[in-house]
């Protein structure tokens, strides 16, 4: 930047001119300023919202992306970007750009009904909002499609009907209705598969196998406390949610990972007895191990607040380890005292809750296992869709 106080004016100026919509005028400031100084990303939005104004939607996006590329972590650059790409036609890259701001902010969409904001701000909210939900509903169809295509090469004609009407809450594509009181799955949902708030126990024939191991699970985690092994707050310190603002960083709640996300920790190494007891269950798993696979520890007192799982294609075990005394969960109208060695299997979609009204610490193992009622097909199928997702969000790239 060789010379400030002429890049000062000339973007003055080019302000200027966008102000009395003299847009030709404002352009060529805003390039000039470009030119001198193209690291400053306010130059490269201005250009993109003044060519936009022109009906140039070509050169809109290109201006556009190129303040993202200067800060990708600017959800509302992303919001912007993709709002002109959809405008000019170019549905799976405006795809692309929302969902990259969707996952800096998940407030980006919902900004469409937020009185507070400009009207300029919400209408691109709701933009994004009407394409995330019209290109993932696409993709959900598509999964099926490759899914039943590769079935038909090996001569099946699977039924995966209760698959293909799968919904993904938060981006589903036109309005649906929660079929069973108490159940309200936060991103995934199957409708038409049976809802059992508690899984009875005769649909887990390798409980037994799972529970004659409780003692050295159990001693597995308390060599491992002793020897300095930390548990963290079960919900992140950062998280918005007014439902966990009593937990939020709180280690009244906290848990000990094995398993996150897919990914395996550094803990997992510490539990060979744990893993080895756990090959027995019908466990949810990638090619990387199991899903999720935790201790959950509930200190004296604390309260965990009603509320609900991701999804329904799955449930939710508890192992119990240490349960000094008056501590139980709810799932939907059920209550449950846990018991030493004793499986409780239960479907976390469905709002529920715990108490720990003990002295001492309540500890279980939880894991998530495959629903009951899912056939091996069609667990196949989910997975299928679930993974061609993934990849999809993986492969993504910021289009030229």
């Amino acid at each position: 930047m060789s010379n400030p106080v002429s890049l000062d004016a000339i973007a003055l100026a080019a302000e200027r001119a966008l102000v009395q919509q003299h847009y030709a005028e404002a352009a060529a400031g805003y390039e000039r300023c470009i030119a001198l100084a193209p690291q400053m990303l306010a130059f490269h939005f201005n250009l993109g919202s003044v060519r936009e104004k022109q009906g140039e939607l070509a050169r809109a996006v290109d201006a556009y992306l190129a303040a993202w590329r200067l800060n990708p972590k600017d959800a509302l650059l992303a919001l912007y970007a993709g709002a002109a790409l959809e405008a000019a036609g170019r549905r799976e890259d405006a795809a692309i750009l929302f969902s990259l701001g969707d996952d800096i902010d998940p407030l980006v969409r919902r900004a469409k009904d937020r009185a507070d904001l400009s009207a300029e701000i919400r209408r691109r909210a709701a933009t994004a909002d009407r394409v995330m939900r019209e290109h993932f509903t696409r993709l959900h169809a598509r999964a099926i499609s490759d899914f039943e295509r590769q079935a038909r090469e090996r001569g099946d004609t699977p039924d995966i009907s209760r698959v293909r009407s799968a919904i993904w809450i938060q981006t589903h594509d036109g309005p649906f209705t929660y079929r069973t009181p108490d159940q309200q799955p936060s991103i995934l949902y199957l409708p038409d598969l049976p809802a059992m708030p508690v899984t009875p126990r005769e649909r887990l024939p390798w409980a037994s196998a799972i529970e004659a191991k409780t003692a050295e699970v159990r001693e597995e985690y308390l060599a491992a406390v002793a020897a300095g092994t930390a548990h963290v707050p079960y919900v992140d310190a950062n998280t918005r949610s007014p439902l966990w603002r009593e937990l939020s960083g709180n280690p009244a709640w906290s848990s000990l990972h094995l398993y996150k996300a897919n990914e395996k920790t550094p803990f997992a190494q510490l539990f060979p007895k744990t893993l080895a007891a756990l090959e027995a269950a019908d466990i949810v798993r990638t090619e990387y191990g199991p899903v999720e696979l935790f201790f959950s520890r509930l200190q004296p007192g604390a309260h965990i607040p009603p509320h609900f799982g991701a999804a329904n294609n799955r449930i939710t075990l508890h192992l119990p380890l240490i349960v000094p005394g008056d501590s139980e969960i709810r799932v939907g109208r059920v209550r449950h005292a846990w018991r030493e060695g004793e499986l409780f299997a239960f479907d976390d979609s469905f709002e529920h809750e715990a108490w720990n009204r003990a002295t001492e610490d309540r500890v279980v193992l939880i894991f998530e296992a495959h629903h009951p009622d899912l056939s091996a097909t069609e667990r196949a199928a989910m997975e299928h869709a679930i993974g061609y997702r993934k990849r999809w969000l993986r492969e993504r790239r910021v289009p030229n």
